[in-house]
């Protein structure tokens, strides 16, 4: 039987998101989409990364679907000055390296869903411009063969341009919000050879989620 994650840690979770997105809505311009179609229990959501607000996009996605997922996160930005102590409130697992995924399996086993950016970094748009992401690592392939859970792979949209890679903060403009938008696709429990196998599907699906984002965004500007 699964654990099931502490109910108190899972509601401060819950209250932080709340908090991103109700100040995200202040700057910003949500289209996520539905609630991923997944049995109760812990899940792998994997998504591409082009800024660090892609883990506020996701505060303001999970908070919709009322699921308190824990991202991985690369511990140094818990040491930078204002997203650093939010990170901690959301309850972002800090990794660094080759034992990610041994801490994702930690929290796995507790009954948390996880959230992983398989990319490994704030990609540049040089590299993800041919079809919308970058080149993943095969430990998100990996993690999936190895727990057998299902899999959801969701694409971000919008957020390079609020927060732009490089850049110390988010662009604040008085007189428009951004758009920003997230699409999901349930891939279930992966079949495959090898990792680098199952990291290609996942990459493939980041890929077709990335496409519907990108024209989700393009559509909300064109309609402000």
């Amino acid at each position: 039987m699964t654990p099931q994650p502490d109910l108190a840690e899972q509601a401060a979770i819950i209250s932080t998101m709340r908090f991103v997105k109700t100040m995200m809505g202040l700057f910003t311009r949500s289209d996520i989409g539905p609630p991923p179609d997944i049995p109760p229990g812990p899940a792998i959501y994997a998504a591409n990364h082009r800024s660090l607000a892609d883990l506020l996009l996701a505060s303001i996605t999970f908070h919709s679907w009322g699921r308190p997922i824990r991202p991985l996160v690369a511990s140094s930005y818990f040491r930078k000055p204002g997203i650093g102590p939010l990170l901690s409130r959301l309850r972002c697992i800090p990794v660094d390296g080759s034992i990610a995924l041994e801490l994702a399996v930690v929290e796995i086993e507790a009954g948390w869903s996880v959230a992983i950016m398989p990319e490994g970094r704030v990609v540049p748009p040089e590299e993800w411009n041919a079809d919308g992401v970058g080149r993943l690592h095969s430990g998100v392939g990996r993690l999936a063969l190895d727990t057998g859970l299902p899999v959801v792979a969701n694409g971000a949209s919008g957020t390079e341009g609020f927060w732009p890679r490089g850049a110390t903060g988010p662009r604040i403009r008085p007189w428009g919000r951004y758009p920003l938008a997230l699409r999901s696709e349930v891939l279930g429990v992966i079949t495959a050879a090898t990792s680098r196998e199952a990291t290609e599907i996942i990459r493939d699906a980041l890929v077709r989620c990335t496409t519907q984002a990108d024209s989700v965004t393009r559509e909300m500007r064109r309609g402000r």
